[in-house]
């Protein structure tokens, strides 16, 4: 383990959060968190994605990204080569040729021969550097999640930094609606306006019947919250996916995974907390 994954591992004791309780917060594959706390950086999708992650990582537990970031390696370590495997020993009689074998080879040297004529190649080209291109996408609604070969990449609308080319699955998840996927080809700076399909009726529909003097918290996807009114604590927890918890005015408000928790203040949907991953905390009017 590498000084890096060292101080996000205590970090996450210290806390007192499982890899999986940390990637469910994230929207991440445990598998993501695993590889940056034992430094398996070769694990983990290209650069500048994998940097994404370790700030998000970083604000979850309570560190500063930059000089975490500065441990992070430009390029993955690659695994070290298999050791050579051992010859096979030689056949006994095999001595016994190699010397009518080196008069003969002795003799083929000796015997006159014309000049050759030396041909230089030149050298091979060197590698091309992979071509690498930004990604817009938008959605409607926005606020969607948006993966790109199954690593989260953040909320629409979004502007990747450059990747590299070739053909992508790109995905698309927003609660409510049917996820999106489509298969891209990434040879160019690309933009893309997607529709999604919804489910079941918009949350504004619901949102109407909220009174005037409330705060609706809707929870879909998992989150911890903390509800608080002055010095008194209203709730703290981690409710059920899809329950709403609904509170009277004024309210201070924590969430470990805000971009699960939609806010309906007064009837009106304000769209989720925050982003998810980050924890956040609001007051409320």
């Amino acid at each position: 383990m590498c000084e890096l994954g060292e101080k996000l591992r205590e970090a996450r004791e210290r806390r007192g959060l499982s890899l999986g309780e940390a990637a469910r917060q994230l929207a991440l594959k445990a598998e993501v968190l695993e590889a940056l706390e034992e430094c398996r950086f070769e694990r983990l999708p290209e650069p500048a994605l994998a940097r994404g992650y370790l700030r998000r990582y970083a604000l979850l537990l309570g560190l500063d990204p930059g000089p975490l970031l500065a441990l992070y390696p430009s390029a993955p370590s690659l695994p070290p080569p298999a050791p050579p495997r051992p010859r096979r020993a030689l056949w006994p009689w095999l001595p016994a040729l190699a010397l009518p074998g080196g008069l003969v080879y002795a003799g083929f040297l000796l015997w006159p021969r014309p000049p050759e004529k030396v041909v230089e190649l030149p050298p091979p080209p060197p590698p091309e550097a992979p071509s690498r291109y930004t990604l817009r996408v938008q959605s409607d609604p926005p606020g969607a999640r948006v993966y790109l070969d199954g690593f989260y990449l953040g909320q629409t609308p979004l502007e990747t930094p450059p990747l590299e080319g070739g053909e992508r699955v790109l995905r698309l998840e927003r609660p409510g609606y049917a996820p999106l996927e489509r298969r891209i080809l990434l040879d160019r700076n690309l933009s893309l306006s997607l529709a999604l399909t919804p489910e079941k009726p918009p949350p504004q529909e619901a949102a109407e019947e909220a009174p005037a003097n409330k705060l609706v918290l809707k929870v879909e996807g998992r989150s911890w919250l903390r509800v608080t009114r002055g010095g008194e604590r209203l709730y703290e927890g981690i409710p059920e996916v899809g329950s709403e918890l609904v509170f009277d005015l004024p309210v201070e408000v924590r969430s470990g995974n805000p971009g699960a928790v939609r806010v309906i203040l007064g009837g009106k949907d304000l769209g989720p907390m925050g982003e998810p991953g980050i924890p956040v905390t609001r007051r409320y009017p």
